[in-house]
């Protein structure tokens, strides 16, 4: 309950009586006291206050940019803490394919110094930018060497580097306090391996990235639907149920580490072994925005991994829960122009128990088990090789 507290307000009165009903002598009238000192200061008007009045707070779309700044610059400085101090004291991040969430400050910096040790010439750089509101949706390029050893695995000094896709959310000073991040660590561990499926580091960008603003029109809202729409028709199971694209449209999915796919027919194509691999797929939406001419939807699919998928086999075990990003540019008819998909393959392999753990680590696990040591040398299986994966949408 809120307490008010009120000043007291004292009101004085003079009060002139007569004395038994006789009549007062007649007094002289009285005369105009002096001006006091009290009277004459209270009369003098107040000085002014001319100290300037505070600078209004920054917009968070001015917050926006200098946080993703910051923290950019911070990475490529090697400064765990200092990351660390853009996100809020609860902030949760979480990177799909990973067992468990990163919340508070304390365990970002942790994590990113693991980065920084495992990776000594960690540097980033973002490719393209998306706002709208209090969101913040990033395509980043990292590359480094691996100088530290990971699980078991000594360092390789192998050239290492992904694209990633980060979706930020922003409290109203511009930290940020959610964060959700897709990248392949399929391929970073078969580069760190040096494999010959490994795809090859990218190259950092240099340029300044390309940045796309909200404009909160009628026509970004239809872009959102646009992409829900998609999802839709992909839970009919059937390509030919899917949006229309155009003849020279082309996909690009972050799995593969290679080219884009182009052309109407061979999306189809890929399209159709898709199918065959998760007949029964479903997929649900999480979030949707339009921005600038681009449809970007973070969605999850469920299904049942009944056939091949690059070079894993069919392990027909159920998929509960694999997270994506799309990212899709339409034509102005509504036909897919240009699309761009972010997820880890790794979220996957786990569900259908394609992932191996790291040398020796299924050993130290079953020794642990049974209360033993594992015998010195040992070596569990080797890591599973990159899987290159085609998901078109």
């Amino acid at each position: 309950m809120r307490h008010w507290t009120f000043a007291a307000l004292t009101l004085t009165t003079l009060a002139l009586g007569a004395c038994g009903g006789e009549q007062p002598s007649p007094q002289p009238p009285p005369t105009t006291p002096p001006a006091t000192a009290a009277a004459t200061a209270s009369a003098t008007p107040a000085t002014a206050d001319t100290a300037p009045a505070p600078p209004p707070k920054p917009t968070l779309a001015e917050l926006v940019p200098e946080t993703l700044k910051g923290v950019g610059e911070a990475f490529n400085a090697h400064d765990a803490k200092k990351i660390a101090a853009f996100y809020t004291e609860d902030a949760v991040v979480q990177a799909y394919g990973e067992p468990t969430e990163t919340k508070g400050r304390d365990a970002i910096a942790k994590q990113m110094q693991m980065i920084f040790d495992l990776v000594g010439d960690a540097k980033s750089a973002p490719l393209r930018v998306w706002k709208k509101g209090d969101v913040a949706v990033c395509e980043i390029v990292w590359t480094g060497t691996m100088t530290g050893d990971f699980m078991g695995m000594k360092a390789t000094k192998k050239p290492l580097g992904q694209h990633r896709l980060h979706i930020m959310w922003f409290n109203d000073d511009g930290l940020i306090k959610e964060q959700h991040e897709y990248g392949d660590a399929g391929g970073v561990l078969a580069q760190m391996k040096g494999a010959k499926m490994a795809p090859p580091a990218p190259t950092l960008p240099t340029n300044p990235p390309e940045v796309h603003t909200a404009k909160g029109t009628p026509d970004e809202d239809k872009l959102a639907d646009w992409a829900k729409a998609n999802d839709e028709a992909f839970n009919k199971d059937d390509p030919k149920a899917l949006p229309p694209m155009a003849d020279d449209g082309d996909y690009w999915l972050n799995l593969s580490g290679g080219p884009a796919t182009k052309g109407k027919k061979d999306l189809t194509k890929e399209l159709t072994a898709w199918f065959k691999t998760f007949p029964d797929q479903k997929w649900s939406v999480t979030n949707a925005w339009g921005i600038d001419g681009f449809a970007i939807v973070e969605h999850t699919m469920t299904g049942t991994q009944k056939g091949p998928l690059g070079p894993l086999p069919a392990s027909n075990k159920p998929v509960t829960a694999w997270h994506f990003v799309d990212i899709m540019q339409p034509t102005a008819d509504g036909k897919l122009q240009h699309g761009w998909g972010y997820a880890n393959m790794f979220e996957m392999m786990a569900q259908t128990g394609a992932l191996k753990p790291p040398h020796g680590e299924k050993a130290k696990a079953e020794a642990g088990e049974k209360g033993e040591k594992p015998e010195s040398g040992k070596a569990a299986a080797a890591p599973a090789k990159d899987a290159a994966a085609t998901k078109t949408k």
